[in-house]
């Protein structure tokens, strides 16, 4: 692939990324949508060190931070015991909330490196 093709194909992805990101930064942050984001981020980044050239580029794909949110299925045994069900709730809401936060800082290190992109 070369440079031209790959600059365009990593600008696309930053901006469905960025789109996708704003989408759970403003509410619609469901446990489908926070697995997405993560599987996504993986994929940008293995490209980024894979298919593009330009080194400084490369060098910021390494400092993207690395998303892994797996939802708390809530088996039927946990509704046997009321603790350990509410206790998987809670565990799934700071997990939740935690990744809500990577979201965002994720969001700017992608607007950062569509700036550099642009500058290419």
């Amino acid at each position: 692939m070369d440079t031209q093709q790959s600059m365009r194909l990593l600008h696309r992805q930053i901006r469905d990324i960025q789109a996708q990101a704003d989408k759970i930064l403003d509410g619609d942050n469901s446990s489908e949508n926070l697995e997405n984001f993560s599987k996504y981020c993986a994929e940008l980044k293995s490209f980024i060190k894979g298919q593009v050239q330009i080194v400084q580029i490369r060098e910021f794909g390494n400092e993207l931070p690395e998303i892994d949110y797996q939802r708390n299925e809530i088996r039927l045994w946990h509704y046997l015991i009321l603790p350990v069900w509410w206790l998987g709730l809670y565990k799934d809401y700071i997990a939740r909330n935690r990744t809500i936060q990577e979201v965002s800082i994720a969001r700017s290190k992608f607007a950062t490196l569509e700036l550099m992109l642009k500058s290419v």
